[in-house]
């Protein structure tokens, strides 16, 4: 058994605000992150470098990929975002999503 203590990284990239992630320790060619955003926080507009799948544990926010509406995310909800696709991500309250890229 191994046991991590995964610091916070806080992201400002894209214009985010109030975002903080936790990078899980993996192995081959994908990637977990834990993210953590406050309410009113945002994760910037950006494209998907791999194929993204943000499943929100917690909380409630809005989603947009695109030109297309913003569309509601809460708890036990995926959004996946194929590699290049433009998208950004708003917390209507405290919200906690596993982000795992492949």
């Amino acid at each position: 058994m191994q046991l991590f203590d995964l610091p916070e990284h806080e992201i400002d990239s894209f214009d985010s605000k109030g975002v903080a992630m936790r990078f899980l320790p993996t192995t081959g060619g994908t990637s977990v992150h834990l993210a953590t955003m406050a309410a009113g926080g945002t994760l910037g507009r950006h494209p998907a470098v791999r194929r993204q799948l943000f499943a929100v544990v917690s909380g409630r926010g809005e989603v947009q990929a695109g030109q297309e509406l913003r569309r509601p995310v809460g708890p036990g909800v995926v959004v996946v975002w194929e590699p290049g696709e433009v998208h950004q991500t708003w917390a209507t309250t405290d919200l906690t999503a596993v982000v795992v890229e492949g």
